[in-house]
């Protein structure tokens, strides 16, 4: 018999992220076994605008999701997007901004949708299973709220994704004791906690039973991309496709080093975001360098594959903390191109050099695409929900 899933996320079609991603991908996959799926979704203007395009699901199956809004004002497009403290911030030291942020739970509160909170309280199901996907860990704490109050919520099973480990780990050190409190009790609350990586395993189980933590990846629609034949480039060529951010992901390091380079190159960067300090650093870059800096508007994530499938190699800038691994290498993957993964502290320069003439043997290896094949991953995900 057919699965009724309700899935909460904070992100969907047509953003560019990668928790918008883990929720289109399940919740189509789901769609397509003949799963009912209901996703719940703050009430943005961008989701009613954009329809999620269901041409991949069959006829019968394309009834089998329903998008539904959290209680809430409609926020227009451009709105909400911007820290509410990012103009305070500008104004205090950087030691009173760490122990604001280790006192305050501010991802709890800001990022808080009480429109989800209020949805949820009023859904009447049944369902056979709630899947709660983060970030913000926020959304956790309405589902969380919600279930005491619901019963439709309470009886179900209760699955809460972590996409990066909230509140600890190498970036946060020492958590907070509220913290702490918040995530004992969703302990309580979920059946299930659920993180991508393996290595992240060890910031949740202060929380929750070792046996209640599942390692489910980045689920991904291996058809998706359309081939394109790769030819070599004349001129080195390669390519980044993200975004940066201050204290876990800072490229300064790297746009230092092409800088100093006598050869010339050719590198491509599709940014879906990027902040005033990273845009100085790159026309700093652009006007210093032998070689050529691009910078290109995001694209759909099809599209996007297709062009990067079109480059030398891929570069990947890991993130200093060592608990989240970016699903961009899952995607680079896909693209069958060499990727080069590295951060300020591991940057091997020869290997790069290498790269460049290209000697692609410090290429990144080990990754199997079938365990992120979103077939696999929700099989996953039914086997928490049960028969």
């Amino acid at each position: 018999m057919a699965k009724q899933i309700l899935i909460v996320s904070n992100s969907f079609y047509p953003e560019i992220s990668p928790r918008a991603f883990r929720t289109v991908e399940l919740a189509k996959e789901l769609a397509r076994r003949g799963e009912h799926v209901t996703v719940l979704l703050p009430n943005r203007e961008l989701y009613h605008k954009n329809p999620l395009p269901l041409h991949d699901i069959s006829n019968t199956q394309t009834n089998n999701i329903k998008i539904i809004y959290g209680n809430s004002n409609l926020q227009r497009e451009g709105e909400g997007n911007v820290k509410k403290n990012s103009k305070l911030r500008k104004f205090l030291p950087v030691w009173i901004q760490k122990m604001i942020l280790y006192l305050y739970p501010h991802e709890l509160f800001i990022k808080y949708d009480k429109g989800i909170y209020d949805t949820l309280c009023n859904v009447t199901g049944p369902y056979d299973a709630v899947i709660s996907i983060s970030y913000p860990a926020a959304i956790h704490r309405a589902v969380a709220k919600a279930a005491k109050r619901n019963p439709v919520l309470k009886k179900c099973i209760k699955i809460a994704e972590f996409s990066d480990p909230p509140f600890k780990g190498d970036f946060v050190k020492d958590v907070f004791p509220g913290y702490y409190c918040y995530m004992k009790h969703w302990g309580r609350i979920f059946d299930y906690f659920v993180t991508p990586v393996e290595k992240a395993l060890e910031c949740y189980t202060p929380y929750i039973g070792k046996e209640r933590v599942k390692v489910i990846p980045q689920g991904f629609d291996m058809n998706s991309l359309k081939h394109v034949e790769y030819h070599p480039h004349s001129v080195p060529t390669f390519a980044y496709a993200g975004r940066f951010y201050t204290n876990i992901r800072d490229p300064r390091f790297f746009f230092d080093f092409l800088k100093s380079l006598d050869s010339p190159f050719h590198f491509d960067l599709y940014l879906n975001h990027i902040e005033p300090y990273f845009s100085e650093m790159i026309k700093d870059a652009q006007h210093n360098v032998k070689g050529e800096i691009v910078l290109h508007d995001a694209m759909p994530r099809e599209e996007l594959l297709s062009t990067l499938s079109l480059a030398d190699f891929l570069v990947n800038f890991e993130n200093t903390t060592s608990n989240a691994t970016p699903s961009k290498l899952i995607d680079y993957a896909m693209t069958g191109r060499p990727i080069f993964s590295f951060n300020e502290k591991n940057f091997n320069k020869q290997l790069f050099l290498n790269a460049l003439k290209g000697d692609y043997s410090g290429q990144v290896t080990g990754i199997n695409l079938e365990d992120y094949d979103i077939r696999n991953v929700t099989n996953k995900f039914m086997e928490l929900i049960g028969d």
